[in-house]
């Protein structure tokens, strides 16, 4: 199973409403779908450290690990694409961080209003957890994809007191 971290990072805009910052993937894995900042676990990292890396790599900007809240486990499966992993995903999210997005080789960031995220542009999955998320509950779940880009199936699972 492949090990990845995803962050949330999260503001109140210049009107007023609150924001994520989510980007347009440039390359490999999901390239043409918006994701938020995230990646693989390199050896040695914790998800926590690993997301940081990746926030900083991806958008020049930077997290403190101790600044990064757990958010989401979530197991995707692709049981008709046999050459993709099984996938584990521990998403974080922050309101504490230091710049603002740069564009980089991998994708291109901005802030969008969490009311008007594009999920038509998203892995079909987000809108099954990214909203509980913004709502400040931990997500646990287990989502089957039927081929490449549709959700066959899901199920939420209990988390350990929201500890994950």
């Amino acid at each position: 199973m492949l090990i990845v971290t995803s962050a949330l990072l999260r503001r109140t805009g210049s009107d007023g409403r609150p924001e994520v910052l989510v980007g347009l993937k440039k390359t490999g894995f999901g390239a043409g779908l918006v994701n938020c900042p995230g990646g693989k676990l390199e050896p040695g990292e914790t998800p926590a450290e690993a997301v940081a890396r990746e926030v900083a790599e991806e958008t020049g900007m930077t997290v403190a690990v101790g600044d990064l809240k757990p958010a989401a486990e979530v197991v995707f499966r692709f049981p008709d694409v046999p050459e993709w992993d099984d996938i584990r995903l521990h998403c974080f999210t922050a309101t504490e961080f230091a710049g603002e997005p740069q564009e980089s080789a991998e994708i291109a960031t901005g802030w969008s209003a969490e009311a008007e995220l594009p999920y038509d542009r998203m892995w079909d999955d987000s809108r099954l957890w990214v909203p509980p998320v913004l709502a400040g509950e931990y997500v646990v779940m287990d989502v089957i994809y039927a081929g490449r880009s549709k959700v066959a199936s899901h199920t939420r699972l209990p988390s350990a007191a929201g500890l994950g």
